[in-house]
């Protein structure tokens, strides 16, 4: 009996020992005698950072002529949309993106090796649902380029079938699996010169042929202006409005929605910032994302790519 008593008399005083010098620790009851303040300042440097999550994506088993959507992205899995926060600790006022995109047309290659996964990347303000509409997402900046075979069921502007390539140089705008043709009035190594892009208004697909007459046909005519190195014009009518195209020298034609740099920073451009406003250090913002990957391209593991979301503090 003595024993046990002694031993809880040992954890009382243990226990007392224990709850004084949390009490301590945490400002209890115990008494002051003094005490003497450590003034602390910070001077946080202007900063202007942005993260974007996730920082990769992954979708496997897309069909050409399909659309990558949340269903077959597996990184996540299934992930349908980014996070873009600012991260610094300044204002930030517009973002904008970029893509990458292959130096070289992918098409007729018999290899993967000359795709680029980043021209396939389309983007959307819209992320109430991983479902939202395909109309609601753009591309941000997809490079088309200039057929390599000719096609004998196209009608040049002069009447011509096939076209006349010492005239006209013509192509698609490919998304997923609706093709749309284009064609303007200029050749290499000059196609920046063209004064206009003439692009179909009616899709080409599996069960239908589209607008392939670009003299009476239906088709929508953007004029190009001189932009620099580039021949520029706003696409505001048919159905590829909301896209900024610009031909460079060389007949790559390029669409964009989201890419704001030039030659897509022109008066009246159809490229828009993807946020504008005062997102403040530690906010952030969603855009949902998909793939749309064209027939015709190559199988197995496309070229990596990457997107960037570029921002600034005007």
């Amino acid at each position: 009996m003595k024993k046990r008593f002694l031993m809880g008399v040992t954890m009382l005083l243990m226990m007392g020992i224990f709850m004084n010098s949390v009490s301590a620790q945490l400002g209890g009851n115990l008494s002051i005698n003094d005490s003497d303040p450590v003034v602390i300042t910070v001077n946080v440097s202007t900063k202007t950072m942005v993260d974007v999550e996730p920082y990769a994506l992954t979708w496997i088993g897309v069909d050409p002529g399909g659309i990558g959507d949340n269903n077959t992205e597996t990184l996540g899995p299934n992930y349908f949309a980014i996070q873009i926060e600012n991260i610094g600790s300044h204002n930030i006022t517009h973002v904008w993106f970029n893509a990458t995109y292959p130096t070289a047309t992918p098409f007729a290659r018999g290899s993967s090796a000359y795709t680029d996964a980043g021209n396939y990347v389309a983007l959307s303000a819209n992320v109430s649902t991983n479902n939202a509409p395909p109309s609601g997402f753009w591309f941000i900046n997809r490079v088309e380029y200039n057929e390599t075979t000719e096609l004998v069921y196209l009608r040049d502007p002069a009447g011509n079938i096939p076209p006349d390539n010492t005239v006209y140089t013509y192509g698609r705008f490919r998304n997923a699996s609706k093709e749309y043709f284009w064609m303007i009035d200029d050749v290499s190594p000059t196609c920046n010169a063209a004064t206009y892009i003439r692009l179909g208004n009616i899709s080409h697909e599996r069960s239908q042929t589209g607008t392939t007459n670009f003299q009476i046909g239906a088709f929508t005519q953007v004029n190009l202006n001189a932009y620099g190195t580039w021949a520029v014009g706003s696409i505001s009518t048919g159905p590829l409005t909301g896209y900024e195209v610009a031909v460079n020298a060389s007949c790559a034609v390029f669409f964009s929605h989201w890419n704001r740099d030039a030659p897509f920073d022109s008066a009246g451009t159809e490229a828009v910032y993807a946020y504008t406003g005062i997102l403040t250090p530690g906010d952030s913002f969603a855009m949902a994302i998909k793939l749309y990957v064209p027939y015709g391209i190559y199988e197995g593991q496309s070229g990596t790519g990457t997107i960037w979301a570029i921002v600034n503090d005007v």
